[in-house]
């Protein structure tokens, strides 16, 4: 995993130093990706460039690849550093070509047999939002490391002025307070990788062409260095800076904690993110307690930020803060809520792990970053199912099947006897009476039993009926005699 070393240059200005993987490191072939020195007579050193666009028509792009190459780069005029020169390339002759301190054009692309794959940092100067280069024509940013004869090379100078364009941070950086929405980048040769690639014998490496044989100190620092431009004079063509240190830092050529790293992963467990810090063959927590016992007191700290991308435009649509001083091998679970999920395509997590030493005010600093094409899956209102009571109440029924009574024979005791009458034959020779009521009883307690029924000889027979008036309604009825005994209890 990469990991970023952050160093406040001025207010306005910060460095942020991106080591490559130790395990998987970025690397870039020397035939693809050509290497110029340009040797200083005058001060003994060495700048290092890529290839510069105009020099590459078959590599159109090698320059935004890269960034550090010749054409945005400027060198020292003298002696003492206090004054550079541009290396512009588009003017008819390159100044390099034009002093005899300096290599020429011609000489400046090396040659490696068999081409080498080199190992590549990232540097990356992050500018506050509104910076406008207040009191300076514009910077040049230097990258230097000494050989070891004390000799300094020149990983980088890149020059930029304040006509330039940054490019737009689509997730601007929060740091100190600070918003930093834009930057500028370029990659140099990693020097622990070169350093540690070093042969005496072997000519081909990149430290021995670099260096010249020299090779470097057993632990070299890398010393990043920003000076203003504070006046620009012009002289046949050329721009000479007159220039003003801003301020410089030393910084170590690997990072001493490339073993922890950020990680935020989409949980298998349900629809939400863990984020955590991770230590390669150990755990957060001992990491944690090995730092305070080496006189730290630390504090972590979770940003966590959410970009959106809608078409072409990245907002960044929430952002919170969440402190840990305990328990550090439990995950910070997160879901995030993205407010355009219909129209988004995608969002990012943006996750800074911070840990911070209350007892010298130091930090280290771990990123990571996810991007999701779910939008819809994290929306501002979730699906729900209706699941009734929780826990669920089940209600258990008997089922009795419908029975209508069709089945009922009426006859002999004897089931085969074929003179036998249906129920459904019986009720049709019934006469149906309606009798309407006007009180109603309720009956509580009521207890039911089935008994056998016995069933008598059915016989016809004239059945009186009430007479109102002088009619009379005396009628003929087929009369039922059952006797049902209901079992007591």
């Amino acid at each position: 995993m990469e990991s970023s070393r952050f160093i406040q240059i001025s207010e306005d200005i910060l460095i942020e130093y991106v080591y490559t993987s130790q395990t998987a490191p970025t690397t870039f072939n020397t035939g693809t990706y050509p290497i110029e020195l340009m040797r200083d007579s005058q001060t003994k050193g060495t700048y290092l460039f890529n290839t510069n666009v105009d020099d590459s028509p078959a590599i159109p792009q090698l320059w935004t690849t890269q960034g550090n190459y010749r054409d945005k780069s400027a060198v020292t005029n003298n002696i003492n550093r206090t004054q550079y020169v541009s290396l512009n390339t588009s003017i008819g002759v390159p100044y390099n070509d034009s002093v005899n301190f300096l290599t020429d054009t011609v000489n400046l692309q090396q040659t490696f047999s068999p081409q080498l794959d080199v190992a590549y940092d990232t540097v990356r100067v992050h500018f506050v939002a509104g910076f406008n280069f207040t009191g300076y024509d514009g910077l040049v940013v230097e990258v230097l490391a000494p050989r070891r004869d004390g000799v300094m090379l020149n990983f980088a100078s890149v020059n930029f002025d304040k006509l330039d364009t940054p490019t737009f941070n689509a997730d601007p950086l929060l740091l100190g307070d600070k918003l930093y929405a834009t930057y500028i980048e370029w990659k140099i040769p990693s020097l622990f990788y070169a350093n540690n690639l070093f042969d005496v014998t072997v000519p081909n490496g990149l430290a021995y062409k670099i260096t010249e044989g020299q090779g470097f100190l057993p632990t070299p620092p890398l010393t990043l260095r920003v000076s203003g431009i504070y006046q620009t004079i012009i002289e046949n063509a050329y721009s000479f800076y007159e220039m003003q240190e801003i301020n410089s830092v030393s910084i170590l050529s690997r990072d001493i904690y490339d073993n922890l790293y950020a990680q935020v992963i989409q949980s298998t467990a349900g629809d939400y993110f863990e984020l955590s810090g991770e230590v390669t063959g150990s755990t957060f927590s001992d990491f944690i307690s090995l730092l305070n016992a080496t006189g730290g007191q630390y504090v972590v700290f979770h940003e966590i930020s959410v970009t959106e991308q809608v078409g072409t435009v990245f907002t960044q649509t929430s952002f919170q803060v969440i402190s840990q001083t305990q328990d550090f091998d439990e995950p910070i679970l997160f879901r995030p809520i993205i407010k355009n999920a219909n129209s988004a395509v995608s969002f990012s997590i943006n996750y800074v792990l911070r840990l911070y030493n209350k007892f010298d005010a130091t930090q280290i600093i771990k990123n990571a970053k996810l991007t999701s094409f779910q939008t819809q899956q994290y929306g501002r209102q979730m699906v729900q199912l209706n699941l009734g009571v929780v826990p669920t109440v089940a209600n258990v029924y008997n089922q009795i099947n419908n029975d209508n009574g069709k089945q009922i024979v009426v006859g002999t005791e004897t089931p085969a006897d074929n003179k036998a009458n249906t129920s459904e034959q019986i009720a049709e020779k019934l006469v149906v009476k309606t009798k309407y009521v006007t009180t109603f009883r309720d009956r509580l307690n009521v207890k039911a039993a089935i008994s056998p029924v016995k069933v008598q000889t059915i016989t016809d027979e004239t059945i009186p009926r009430p007479s109102f008036g002088t009619a009379d309604n005396s009628a003929k009825k087929a009369r039922f005699d059952f006797k049902y005994k209901p079992k007591t209890k």
